[in-house]
This record gives C-alpha cells, sequence and structure tokens, in this order.
C-alpha cells in the first residue's frame, strides 16, 4: 500500500514537472541529432540513466561482498577443520604417551633389571643406566 501511495505520488510531480518543462530543445550525441524533444524528457531519461548506473554500481559491490563473506565463511570452516584434525591428534598422542608411560614404569620394576630389586647396594653400573634410558 505504502508503495502504491509513493507511486502515485511521485507520478503527479513527474506530471506537474513535465507541463511546466515543455519546452523543446535539440540533443546532439556525437553524429546524431534528436530535435524537437520536450525538456522534461531530457531530465526524466538523465534521471533514469543515473539510476540505472547506480544500481549497477550497487549490484557490483553486492556481489562482491557476497563473494568476500564466502571467502571468509570458507577460511573458518577450514580453521575449524583444522582444530578438529588436531584435537584429534592431541588425544591419540596422549593416548600413546599413556601407553609408552606404562610400558616404561614396568620396565623399572620388572624383576629382570638388578636396580629394581630394591637392594640399594646394587646401583646399577653406567651402561646399564645408558641402555636403560636409551630404549626408553
Amino acid at each position: 500500500m505504502l508503495v502504491l501511495l509513493v507511486g502515485v505520488i511521485f507520478g503527479i510531480v513527474i506530471g506537474y514537472f513535465a507541463t511546466q518543462n515543455t519546452t523543446p530543445v535539440t540533443i546532439r550525441i556525437a553524429e546524431y541529432i534528436f530535435e524537437e524533444v520536450p525538456l522534461y524528457l531530457v531530465i526524466m531519461g538523465s534521471l533514469f540513466v543515473g539510476l540505472f548506473i547506480s544500481w549497477i554500481l550497487y549490484f557490483a559491490r553486492s556481489v562482491s561482498s557476497s563473494v568476500a563473506i564466502y571467502g571468509k565463511e570458507h577460511a573458518a570452516k577450514k580453521a575449524r577443520q583444522t582444530a578438529a584434525d588436531l584435537a584429534l591428534r592431541v588425544q591419540e598422542l596422549e593416548t600413546e604417551n599413556a601407553h609408552l608411560t606404562m610400558n616404561h614404569s614396568s620396565r623399572f620394576h620388572s624383576p629382570n633389571h638388578s636396580f629394581s630389586q630394591g637392594d640399594p647396594a646394587a646401583k646399577p653400573k653406567f651402561p646399564q643406566r645408558f641402555r636403560v634410558n636409551v630404549l626408553i
């Protein structure tokens, strides 16, 4: 309803403007000559050409913004995927670390090693310590 009302008011204004500006003018564009064109048509034509150019520029800006937003959404999606992959890798490494820690602690409490029997006088010799540290 509001659009209809604005359209009627705009039409009345154009009609009044056209009746006041009926003076014929000659338009020259390069080699083309248009004679006896009413002044209100020249003015309204200029208005509509300006609106059309503005619409084209607005459309180009809108498309550019849409492309930029799509690029940022794609980058955010890729970052979320990377974060999820890294979280999975952290979980795998924590599991592996727990497994290795259990294996490492079971080696020191194994009865096969002379230094794990609890005798303080039975200190491991350097090659035994080196071998245990390297293998861990």
